[in-house]
């Protein structure tokens, strides 16, 4: 009887390159010799390790994908599977003048493949699934702050453009009251379209409105929370942070420990100039472009504030002043802020004002 030996790939390291989107993969295996294979598929994780398994049993899989519209679930599914996956940051994968301009799905793949295999490969930072969905919510609110404010530029363009009458002693960036909603309905329009247009767009101010009352109001119940609450109460205990932008912070950084050094943290929020340096010339453009925009956005917002209320953060900004604009001192001070927010959630300890650097 003829014995038939089995497929068995151990100790070989299969490196898989998939370019994802919403109806189908493009994969690309290689190992460190040879491209295997190149395929497309459906939209499908399961299939994905199906094919793996049967075709190369017994190996070492590392897979890479672009972070995207599809989240972390594929990612989370393979490493449960025991199965080493990674999301890559789309801007970190090298990418040729040539490769840019011919770009295809199945050069996509390879490129992620070959990038998996260098020894400059660097996964994004996956969150577990209470910190995204938290961070989801705050975000959610984020959004719906800059449709209401949508919603208000159209009302102020409409009585602009009309030459109607603005109510008294109202400016376009203030708070709207009930009462100053009621004065805009009771405008006279002139015609009756011109005033079923301006009502629907109170409307959708309205109810935009309500849905940033209904996010509020789940973001602060949220924080009460037991697991998230002492985070919270230290991150609050800086003066000019309120409960909104305490969340923002706290689940945009979720675990401050994952960052190896504060200058690791300062790239990650975006505190870092934009730099080009060459030969003798070396120019400075800025802060980055590359940022996490709600949480930098966040701690500006805050630095506004503190400066009132701390002293030592006010002589920083007095003394940045003396040689630069006003808004270009507030952002060292959000880099200082910064810093005191980190050592305030490594350490557990409230924040202490008047302390000089």
């Amino acid at each position: 009887m003829t014995q038939v030996k089995k497929l068995d790939f151990t100790g070989t390291i299969i490196f898989c390159g998939v370019d994802v989107h919403k109806k189908n993969w493009r994969v690309n295996i290689q190992d460190s010799e040879f491209e295997l294979e190149d395929f497309s598929q459906n939209a499908d994780v399961v299939l994905l390790h199906k094919h793996l398994n049967c075709k190369y049993p017994g190996a070492t899989f590392k897979v890479c994908y672009e972070a995207g519209f599809s989240g972390f679930s594929a990612q989370r599914w393979l490493s449960n599977h025991g199965i080493n996956c990674q999301v890559v940051n789309a801007a970190d994968v090298a990418t040729s003048d040539k490769e840019k301009r011919q770009k295809s799905d199945k050069i996509d793949a390879r490129k992620l493949c070959e990038h998996l295999q260098s020894k400059k490969m660097k996964g994004i930072y996956v969150p577990l699934l209470r910190w995204e969905h938290g961070r989801s919510l705050v975000r959610a609110r984020a959004k719906i702050v800059s449709d209401q404010t949508r919603c208000k530029n159209r009302i102020w363009q409409l009585l602009h453009f009309s030459g109607l009458v603005l109510p008294k002693d109202y400016e376009a960036g203030q708070y709207w009251s009930s009462h100053f909603i009621k004065e805009l309905q009771a405008i006279d329009c002139g015609t009756d379209e011109l005033k079923i247009t301006l009502g629907l767009f109170i409307k959708d101010y309205q109810q935009t409105r309500a849905l940033l009352l209904e996010a509020t109001r789940a973001i602060r119940k949220l924080c009460k929370q037991s697991r998230y609450q002492k985070e919270i109460t230290l991150l609050r205990s800086i003066p000019g942070i309120g409960e909104i932008n305490a969340a923002v912070m706290l689940f945009e950084l979720q675990d401050v420990t994952r960052f190896k050094s504060f200058d690791n943290l300062c790239s990650y929020v975006g505190l870092v100039p934009n730099t080009s340096d060459s030969g003798e010339t070396k120019k400075t453009k800025g802060i980055t472009n590359r940022s996490n925009h709600y949480l930098r956005t966040a701690l500006v917002e805050s630095s506004w504030s503190v400066v009132r209320k701390d002293p030592a953060l006010l002589m920083m900004y007095k003394k940045y002043c003396r040689r630069m604009e006003k808004n270009k001192a507030i952002i060292r001070v959000a880099k200082h802020l910064l810093s005191r927010i980190n050592y305030v959630l490594k350490n557990k300890k409230e924040y202490v004002t008047g302390v000089v650097e």
